[in-house]
């Protein structure tokens, strides 16, 4: 089942980065799904929720996304991972 992305995707950031340590991240979908256990079909919507917090971030949310940069994909068919710069406001 996908995950909400309005209600449980801030709750979970700030569970990983208040567990994680520090003011400041990279983070990729990968290390976020594998971290809480989420299925594949989930990847879409944290990518476009870490992309939603650096384009307009949520009011009131500690943390927003300063940066996002493309990783070298590991084979030719493999979409192209990115990772993002989670800092806290």
């Amino acid at each position: 089942m996908p995950i909400d992305r309005f209600n449980e995707l801030p709750r979970l950031l700030e569970q990983y980065m208040g567990e994680k340590g520090g003011d400041d991240r990279w983070v990729t979908v990968q290390e976020f799904r594998d971290h809480f256990n989420l299925t594949g079909e989930n990847g879409h919507i944290i990518a476009a929720f870490f992309c939603g917090l650096m384009d307009k971030p949520i009011s009131g949310f500690p943390f927003i996304v300063h940066r996002v940069e493309r990783i070298k994909a590991q084979n030719r068919y493999q979409i192209t991972p990115k990772r993002y710069l989670v800092k806290r406001r």
